[in-house]
């Protein structure tokens, strides 16, 4: 992974090297999806890539949500034995 210094413009806009484009494999891109992900850090990314992070941690969130509930029932499920044995 390469570092590159990037200079604002007048407008504060960036120029980005094609160098780091080609390397992000963005050499063709002309829409990029910007957030700030933390104090001092910018990350540009492609629409679809982002779209893509996006439906992976909802399926991710949805296991787990999944889990969770089974986890839950089962404890329930145990614990109503046990007060049917009281």
């Amino acid at each position: 992974m390469s570092t590159y210094r990037l200079v604002l413009d007048s407008e504060r806009r960036p120029a980005l090297p094609a160098p780091l484009l080609t390397e992000a494999r963005l050499d063709d891109a002309r829409e990029l999806v910007a957030y700030a992900a933390g104090p001092g850090r910018i990350v540009l990314e492609d629409p679809r890539a982002a779209l893509t992070r996006l439906q992976s941690a909802v399926a991710e969130g949805k296991r787990r949500r999944r889990r969770a509930d089974d986890l839950e029932t089962f404890l329930f499920a145990g614990r109503s034995a046990d007060t049917s044995l009281e």
